[in-house]
């Protein structure tokens, strides 16, 4: 197993449950399972009486590249499908991070990389009006409350929230949007409406840089209008580009969107002469996409883009070079190939188009809108990457979890796709040891925190193990090492398809999987979600006895912490031969030793614990007895 630590205690873990105290198989029943009831079903799904709020949006916003200021005006229609009345509703106004003496600009250091980097802006509201009559909004921070003229009803109760708003753009990326130069990339651009859920009611969580969102899904119109030189990449379709497209380019378009090949729609020489020779005025492009939660784009007078197509799905990459590096002439390849390989294996993309930009933000992601770093000349500096945050589309896109709360819901689950779809793409390497280093990093610096933890509460040293690597590696170790490939991949796509466009928790997540799979799966979210304990199993000794004429070996089996987990062991005998044996998980039921008597062909002369060496046991040291039999040979842990 790589890496050998030693972890006997653990150097700054926080166990929750003492191994001696709690019964390890108590069924897990916390504040993150609600239900069951007639909104959340007892298998995991949406129940009969499920509902959520709706949100539609029409925006119309102005750039002034000369100010950097982003100016305009949203109208939120506004649909209350609760069985409450509301009397007042939130909105996020992320921007405000960037006010001075937020609560996030006094969390993180300014220079890192979810401080505001010393920008001071912010959003400035005015003419804000709920059914025509003008409100007072509230301001907490990245929370503004809005106090309605009149009760908004239950069942179908809608209302129409308009407001405008302007804001300064953050300089060089602030890890979600900025800017570099003349090149523009606008997320958080305008204000959103907060989820209102059957679990928690108003989802107030401030903004603080480190969590990521959770939104209200609906129809969004926009348009942007900008300097005539400048192309803009956003979420959704583009509605007139017969205003802001050359004829040339609309063809090349064209061609793209039924071409499995890579179609140049605006060549180097044509974003350098661009870029050389600007045009007065301005233009407003259009955008449209449906049943989303959220929408971005990006803006830049020098834009190379490509097109290419699969299954009617458009697929674009913009940059601009050669400051994106070479490997950006790749990056409609990968978006594609990104976006049929996660179709494939597990929900098909329901959108018409996925677009790739590159620019000054490292890595983020939004409906049909990606935002990738700069990369190299390798294409490999940037396929990580885009193959991560198109992964993105499905988890939290398409099935929309409270980002703000449960990373691994987010993050974690998109890690596990992108160990598919990584081994796919260079069959022969194995996602599983880079996922094991980076916990184990946390785990040796002291700085682990249970999965369960809310992004922001989460060292930021460990966001990438806790929130990213660490729930990838235990639902692969589910899948492939508790319940068995097929049935996992069974309850995890019905898991997609039940939750697609809508609101799951936590709780509907293992019960999916626990229906999905036939396991009672308590112990197992116990260990590696509640608590921050790691899997330490091993040999204390090996006795051969017999009985009526048959020979058995007694396999003295030691749990070191309080995760039990099912035992797979491989025999060596005398003659050279070798045979597995598998224990189940409630062989730990009534202690912390167990012995496993089994019948043997001829003398013990080894034995090794996990002969697949993908099992996240932490101490490899006490894994094997006498001279043990070669573990398999290491592979992909994912091959479907």
């Amino acid at each position: 197993m790589e890496p050998a630590i030693d972890t006997s205690p653990v150097s700054g873990s926080r166990n929750v449950f003492d191994t001696n105290r709690d019964d390890l198989f108590a069924t897990t029943n916390r504040i993150d399972w609600p239900g069951p009831n007639s909104y959340r079903s007892s298998i995991g799904a949406p129940g009969p009486d499920y509902w959520q709020q709706r949100a539609d949006y029409t925006i119309v916003a102005t750039l002034d590249t000369a100010t950097t200021e982003l100016s305009g005006s949203v109208q939120i229609r506004y649909t209350n499908n609760s069985p409450d009345t509301l009397r007042y509703v939130w909105v996020q106004a992320d921007q405000n991070l960037y006010r001075s003496g937020s609560k996030g600009s006094a969390l993180f250091p300014a220079d890192s990389r979810w401080g505001v980097r010393g920008f001071q802006g912010g959003y400035a509201f005015s003419d804000v009006s709920v059914n025509g009559i003008s409100v007072q909004p509230r301001i907490d921070d990245t929370m503004m409350r809005l106090d309605l003229p009149a009760p908004l009803a239950p069942h179908g109760g809608k209302a129409t929230i308009a407001i405008r708003y302007s804001f300064r753009v953050p300089a060089h990326g602030s890890d979600r949007m900025g800017r570099d130069s003349s090149l523009y990339e606008l997320a958080q651009w305008y204000p959103r409406m907060a989820v209102y859920d059957d679990v928690r009611g108003w989802n107030t969580d401030p903004y603080l840089g480190q969590g990521e969102f959770y939104l209200e899904y609906g129809d969004y119109d926009y348009s942007i209008t900008l300097p005539a030189g400048y192309v803009v990449a956003g979420s959704g379709a583009l509605q007139n580009p017969e205003q802001v497209l050359t004829a040339e380019q609309r063809r090349r378009l064209t061609s793209a969107s039924t071409s499995s090949a890579v179609v140049q729609i605006i060549r180097q020489a044509e974003a350098a002469a661009a870029k050389n020779q600007p045009t007065a005025g301005t233009k407003t492009w259009r955008f449209r996409a449906r049943n989303v939660h959220d929408v971005a784009w990006a803006g830049a007078p020098d834009f190379r883009w490509d097109a290419t197509s699969w299954n009617g799905i458009l697929m674009q990459a913009y940059y601009e070079f050669p400051k994106a590096g070479k490997a950006w002439e790749q990056a409609a390849e990968q978006t594609q190939w990104t976006i049929r390989q996660y179709s494939e294996l597990f929900f098909p993309f329901p959108y018409p188009q996925a677009t790739s930009v590159a620019g000054p933000v490292g890595g983020m992601e939004y409906p049909m809108f990606v935002m990738v770093h700069y990369g190299s000349d390798d294409p490999t500096s940037i396929f990580g990457t885009i193959n991560h945050e198109h992964g993105h589309e499905w988890f939290p896109m398409i099935v929309g979890s409270n980002e703000r709360r449960y990373a691994w819901m987010d993050e974690g689950i998109n890690t596990y796709l992108n160990a598919f779809a990584n081994e796919a793409r260079y069959p022969g390497q194995s996602a599983y040891p880079g996922y094991l280093r980076n916990w184990a990093d946390a785990v040796a610096n002291g700085t682990q925190s249970p999965l369960m933890t809310a992004p922001d509460n989460i060292d930021p040293t460990a966001l990438g193990a806790i929130g990213y690597r660490k729930p990838a590696l235990v639902l692969l170790t589910l899948r492939n090492h508790v319940v068995g490939a097929d049935l996992f991949d069974k309850a995890f796509r019905e898991y997609i398809r039940a939750w697609a466009f809508k609101h799951p928790t936590p709780g509907d997540f293992f019960r999916s999987i626990e229906n999905g799979t036939g396991e009672d799966l308590s112990w197992f979210w116990r260990s590696f979600f509640y608590t921050t304990d790691v899997l330490d199993i091993g040999i204390d000794s090996v006795t051969m006895q017999s009985s009526e004429g048959q020979n058995f070996a007694r396999i003295s089996l030691h749990r070191l912490t309080s995760v039990p987990f099912p035992v797979r062991f491989r025999v060596a005998y005398a003659d050279g031969s070798t045979e597995d044996f598998s224990l189940p998980v409630n062989i730990w039921a009534h202690g912390n030793r167990f012995d496993a008597v089994v019948p043997a062909r001829g003398r013990v002369m080894g034995v090794r614990l996990w002969p697949d060496p993908s099992v996240p046991d932490w101490n490899a040291a006490n894994d094997t007895w006498g001279k043990p039999p070669a573990a398999n040979a290491p592979g992909p842990v994912t091959r479907r």
